[in-house]
């Protein structure tokens, strides 16, 4: 079973400009400078792609700010898209203390692939683990201290990191918090059952004019998200379908006003 990112193992680049990229690593691990001047210089080393990644995640939510409802980030992996989201919400909304970010993960890797899927030695049910019930801790400590950092820093606790098959704690959570409604949804599951059951789960919970994002909807080596939207969703669910500017892996869906 593989333990590597696709990133390691899978480009589309030229080998200049992976030789190029490995430089950049290598420059970042022995900048000279502060820690300080080192967190304020990583515009240095970010590179066009996690750029494209990261204008994209602030594009949906910019569209979300007029909406109430939780974030949820559903396959958070190691919690980046979580994270960013936490800082676009102190920039964009620092007084909306009631914008909560939900997690939701195994921790452990996929689960879920089954005949419907096309597993492969980098997407199956076990590859993308991060270490389990430590990395679910990790991730939330590191979501409380960038919002103790932030504006309004002093009200902390608008972010749940939940361990466990999703087909199981989506349902949980929302009979355990009845209250709680979806203004956006990140999905980035990759097998059919769950990637369907978690859609099927949220959906009803989304706002008006809420977003039900999928990062792999348009890969042909991870067909799980594009399956389920043809036969479930296309043709069967009323809404906009959009991809985003800058990263066009990300396409989105609008829940329509009625």
């Amino acid at each position: 079973m593989s333990k590597q990112h696709e990133s390691a193992v899978v480009s589309y680049s030229s080998s200049d400009s992976l030789n190029a990229r490995n430089e950049i690593f290598d420059l970042l691990r022995s900048y000279p400078a502060t820690e300080e001047e080192t967190e304020r210089s990583l515009g240095l080393f970010l590179r066009g792609s996690l750029l494209a990644r990261i204008l994209a995640v602030r594009d949906l939510y910019a569209r979300i700010v007029d909406l109430p409802g939780v974030i949820m980030d559903i396959g958070t992996w190691r919690g980046q898209t979580a994270v960013l989201c936490e800082n676009f919400r102190a920039i964009y909304e620092p007084l909306h203390l009631n914008r909560r970010i939900v997690c939701f993960d195994t921790f452990e890797g996929y689960q879920g692939f089954s005949d419907k899927d096309k597993a492969t030695e980098l997407h199956q049910d076990g590859t993308y683990g991060v270490g389990g019930e430590s990395y679910s801790a990790y991730l939330a400590k590191l979501l409380e201290l960038h919002e103790k950092s932030n504006a309004m820093g002093h009200n902390f606790g608008k972010h749940t990191v939940v361990k466990g098959d999703c087909r199981e704690t989506i349902p949980q959570y929302f009979k355990d918090n009845r209250n709680e409604f979806v203004s956006l949804a990140f999905f980035d599951v990759n097998s059919y059952e769950p990637s369907l059951k978690a859609f099927e789960d949220v959906w009803p919970r989304m706002v008006p004019g809420g977003i039900a994002a999928f990062w792999q909807l348009t890969r042909r080596t991870i067909p799980a998200e594009a399956m389920v939207y043809s036969d479930n969703i296309l043709s069967k669910v009323p809404h906009t379908l959009r991809r985003c500017e800058t990263y066009p892996g990300l396409c989105y869906l609008v829940k329509p006003a009625s």
